[in-house]
């Protein structure tokens, strides 16, 4: 999922976008580069956000034959994996939150790609 690209989209929706990685902090800047992600960012190594969002990980949820398509889909699009920069079996997932901490929408990645879609983000929203 590319966020930046559909940031104005979410914004208009009266939402605000936190990116939380897992790499160590030294690595936010280059992820800012690669993203060209503008907006906040954190970063928890320790994966107890991750725990806490009830977010998967494991390697068979990396390598899954079901993130071939995404990955390649990806590679075809001029994606490159770098050097991991935190977990690399940590799958991620969006959450939508409301500002009172009531988490109205939650998508747990089942494999590598299995990001919702800006549009399934707006939805939640609504």
């Amino acid at each position: 999922m590319q966020l930046h690209r559909g940031i104005d989209r979410i914004h208009g929706a009266g939402a605000e976008v936190h990116v939380i990685g897992n790499g160590t902090p030294n690595f936010m800047a280059g992820f800012r580069d690669q993203t060209k992600w503008a907006g906040p960012l954190y970063t928890d190594p320790s994966l107890e956000v991750y725990k806490a969002a009830e977010l998967k990980r494991g390697i068979a949820k990396t390598f899954s034959i079901r993130a071939a398509i995404p990955t390649l889909k990806a590679f075809a699009a001029g994606a490159r994996q770098g050097a991991n920069k935190g977990d690399a079996w940590q799958q991620g997932g969006e959450l939508v939150v409301a500002t009172d901490g009531t988490v109205r929408w939650h998508h747990a990645n089942e494999h590598s790609g299995d990001n919702a879609t800006v549009d399934e983000i707006i939805r939640a929203l609504s």
